[in-house]
């Protein structure tokens, strides 16, 4: 799968006809994989992707979440396995987010789109004034219905709640993968050192969705190897922390690893954050946490 950048401002022409999925696919949940799949099923030629390089709350207020579930890289690294063609990536500023639909749809014919496969709620333009009923206008349309989970239409900002909550499992359900975050390896401030419980704090990549603030069972990947571990998602109570960090300590890992990249899979909540009344309690506690979390998964 080849990457392209979009300037909408300065799209070129493109020679080659074009079907392509629209949506801004934060997550790649099982909804966006059901898209994609069957846009794949139903197209022999070249099959395009189009997301954005930013989530369109960041400009606006729409009762949505400004956090993301993936990075781009992070949805490439999902939708590449489903068989797609070009991943495009639009720019976007306040400016897109005041094209009308047609100018939408012109952009889509500079492309040289000729086929486009959509969700049903799939609206796009100012105020959300185009949707699929629009496109069947110019192009090939399919509109894909919406995956349901018990009756509910499955959904980013559903998924995005169920993390916010602590509700791992469930979300990872329904996104069809583990929860990912990545970023780099960062000194903090040593104290998990200092009670025999080494952690590595994680610069994340990008506006990432924190978790419900406490200790999850999770994977992370150094140099592609995954390794079992705990983290904490937080603040550090008990040092009266206010920064929120995620820092996660590998039993058996002794490498130092500041700066490398990092790719963290949340599997399970285990508890909420607590304030301890000193370091030793709280030595005990994860003591009591790694037991918990066990070696079984490899």
């Amino acid at each position: 799968m080849k990457t392209i950048l979009l300037d909408y401002k300065n799209l070129k022409a493109n020679t080659n006809e074009l079907a392509i999925c629209l949506g801004f696919f934060d997550g790649v949940h099982l909804g966006h994989k059901k898209l994609i799949e069957e846009a794949r099923k139903a197209t022999k030629g070249t099959l395009g992707v189009l997301t954005f390089d930013k989530s369109v709350s960041s400009f606006i207020k729409n009762n949505k979440s400004e956090r993301v579930l993936t990075s781009l890289d992070d949805r490439f690294k999902i939708i590449s396995k489903l068989g797609v063609d070009f991943y495009y990536v639009m720019h976007i500023d306040k400016d897109f987010l005041s094209l009308s639909a047609e100018d939408f749809i012109d952009l889509l014919k500079k492309m040289n789109v000729k086929e486009v496969f959509v969700g049903s709620d799939y609206c796009f333009g100012k105020n959300r004034s185009g949707d699929y009923r629009l496109l069947e206008k110019y192009f090939k349309t399919t509109v894909v219905e919406l995956l349901n989970d018990n009756n509910e239409k499955i959904s980013t900002q559903e998924i995005i709640s169920l993390i916010e909550f602590g509700e791992i499992k469930e979300a990872n359900r329904l996104l069809g993968h583990n929860y990912m975050v990545s970023g780099s390896v960062a000194k903090g401030k040593g104290i998990g050192h200092k009670i025999g419980f080494p952690t590595m704090n994680i610069k994340l990549a990008t506006n990432y969705v924190y978790p419900r603030f406490g200790v999850y069972k999770t994977i992370a990947y150094l140099s592609n190897v995954p390794h079992i571990g705990i983290c904490n998602v937080g603040v550090n109570p008990t040092v009266n922390g206010k920064e929120v960090t995620i820092e996660v300590h590998l039993p058996h890992y002794e490498k130092s690893t500041y700066n490398e990249s990092i790719s963290l899979e949340f599997l399970d909540f285990i508890r909420p954050e607590k304030k301890f009344d000193s370091l030793d309690e709280l030595k005990a506690q994860i003591t009591k946490d790694v037991k918990e979390v066990g070696y079984d998964i490899f």
